[in-house]
């Protein structure tokens, strides 16, 4: 009789036991995902919108000129050669969602960055160090790279909740607005953001006319100056190394038939003006 009872539990064990393995096998992923969709900050900037991006990236430009005291550099030439750059590049890509905005900044940093919105700053000592326009083209192309892949906004969910980036499009919070900048300037794109970005401004560079080749003669000019990962290049600190960009840059297949249409800017004169 015992063994009958023994035997009739271990079956009904084993029922439920398989039941609820077959429950959590069958739907937790479902699950799982599910949360991921809210949770992480990969899918989160799906849920941001980009007219609320726009917004955000108004607000902390008018902060940051203000309250940190950016100084924007008001220079005719370069201003001229950025916006035939730009414009080859921004003619290149079928849809953006973006108005660009590009300014160019007083720093001693060898430092490009993007803010939510499309707008990208590039520093003086980044033209200056810069052979070639080509360079200085391939530099943006991987900028507008992170602003199309919506990088910046996946980097500044990762600190900051959806919530708490409308209350600060809605109000003036001084403190907030100072938290957001410092993370914005200061959290680097991750190693897969950084390579995908790298493609992406390669693909752009082809079709604009513009040699890929060009981010291996920026990289191998920091290399040439030990600048790989000097204090004083700010924004190429987290990227991957020098050396493997440089060989992705080089074989990267080109098509058949592609013709480089040089940048005739007068780089030197332009950069002896600034």
């Amino acid at each position: 009789m015992l063994g009958k009872i023994q035997k009739d539990l271990i079956k009904l064990l084993a029922f439920f036991g398989g039941l609820f393995l077959f429950f959590y096998l069958g739907f937790s992923p479902l699950f799982r995902s599910s949360s991921a969709t809210w949770l992480t900050s990969e899918y989160n900037e799906h849920l941001f919108s980009y007219e609320k991006e726009i917004q955000l990236g108004e607000i902390i430009d008018r902060y940051a000129i203000k309250e940190e005291e950016i100084d924007i550099l008001k220079n005719r030439p370069i201003d001229s050669a950025l916006w035939v750059i730009s414009s080859r590049l921004k003619k290149q890509i079928p849809i953006s969602e973006y108005d660009y905005k590009i300014k160019i900044i007083e720093s001693e940093m060898i430092n490009a960055f993007t803010i939510p919105g499309g707008r990208i700053y590039i520093s003086k000592e980044l033209i200056l160090f810069c052979e070639s326009p080509e360079q200085l083209a391939a530099v943006l192309a991987h900028e507008i790279a992170h602003v199309e892949k919506r990088h910046t906004v996946s980097r500044i969910l990762k600190e900051f909740t959806i919530s708490l980036l409308f209350s600060i499009i809605s109000g003036t919070d001084t403190v907030l607005l100072s938290e957001l900048w410092k993370t914005t300037i200061s959290s680097s794109f991750n190693r897969k953001q950084e390579q995908e970005s790298d493609e992406y401004a390669m693909d752009l560079l082809e079709k604009s006319n513009i040699s890929p080749r060009a981010i291996a003669a920026f990289f191998r000019k920091l290399n040439r100056e030990n600048l790989d990962y000097d204090e004083k290049v700010e924004f190429l600190m987290s990227h991957p190394h020098n050396n493997s960009r440089i060989k992705r840059s080089l074989e990267y297949k080109i098509s058949n038939g592609f013709k480089p249409i040089p940048l005739d800017l007068g780089w030197k004169s332009i950069k002896e003006d600034l």
